[in-house]
């Protein structure tokens, strides 16, 4: 892991056949191979592949890695755009089985309608997927485990169907409801120059979004810090000097760099584990 100070980073696009992925921080950055949080902005031209991810014990147990719980944040949307969040009632895994090969998994999967600044949390095992029309940031464990469920009868580029995973997803995936999401788990606290609201904290990740309007003072210690700025510029100021902010931007705050400060107009998701 890097010693130094704050670090802009560049982040890595990948194409699918449904929209892009923007690794905006991630083990492919250079010194940060074991960093535990895998972060992207996600767009949605087309809505992505109906999947679930294992928790840490069966990813191991068939993977040899990680498990995958993550977290969304609508950075921006379509109107009347939707997403599919775990399942509307209680299935049996025989039922599952029969609606994946049949093609009817839909009628069972809870539709979501989202507007910008929506969160949800997708802990391990809830079957889910991005709606067409939908920019996310995805905040989740250092993993790329998907079991893909129903793909809408799509081709690639070499007019092949892709891969589905039913066995796996058949040991992953929770056929209970999940809990009703779409919300922060905390309050928006106003502050003297800013405001900051806990959107999701569970044993991976803690992810909080600060609203600043002046300034704000923060402090890097026993864990290091992700900044995604939302909207807005400034800069961030710190013993290791001044950087500029915009939107778009990934920094990378290492463990122990001590305190810094946030100053101009800027929507920063600040992530840490």
């Amino acid at each position: 892991m890097m010693e130094q100070g704050p670090i802009k980073l560049q982040p890595v696009r990948k194409n699918y056949l449904w929209g892009t992925e923007d690794w905006m921080l991630s083990w492919l950055n250079e010194g940060l191979e074991e960093i535990p949080l895998l972060i992207k902005i996600i767009t949605a031209k087309e809505a992505l592949s109906v999947q679930v991810h294992p928790k840490d014990s069966l990813a191991w147990e068939m993977e040899h890695g990680n498990g995958k719980t993550e977290m969304w944040y609508v950075m921006d949307c379509e109107p009347d755009a939707y997403l599919y969040y775990g399942l509307k009632h209680r299935i049996s895994v025989n039922e599952f089985r029969k609606r994946i090969e049949n093609g009817t998994l839909l009628e069972v999967c809870r539709r979501v309608m989202v507007r910008k600044g929506d969160v949800l949390f997708v802990p391990a095992g809830i079957i889910h997927a991005i709606g067409r029309g939908i920019t996310v940031a995805e905040v989740q464990q250092s993993s790329d485990i998907t079991y893909r469920v129903y793909d809408y009868d799509r081709k690639d580029e070499n007019h092949r169907r892709r891969t589905l995973h039913i066995e796996k997803a058949l040991k992953a995936a929770n056929f209970m409801p999940p809990l009703p999401g779409r919300h922060p788990m905390g309050p928006r606290i106003e502050k003297n120059g800013y405001s900051k609201t806990l959107l999701v904290q569970c044993p991976y990740f803690v992810v909080q979004l600060y609203e600043i309007v002046e300034c704000m003072e923060g402090n890097v210690e026993a864990s290091f810090q992700s900044f995604l700025v939302l909207e807005g510029e400034g800069s961030l100021k710190s013993n290791y000097g001044s950087l500029k902010l915009t939107k778009g931007d990934s920094i990378f705050l290492p463990k122990g760099m001590g305190a810094y400060h946030l100053i101009g107009r800027l929507q920063i998701l600040i992530s840490e584990v």
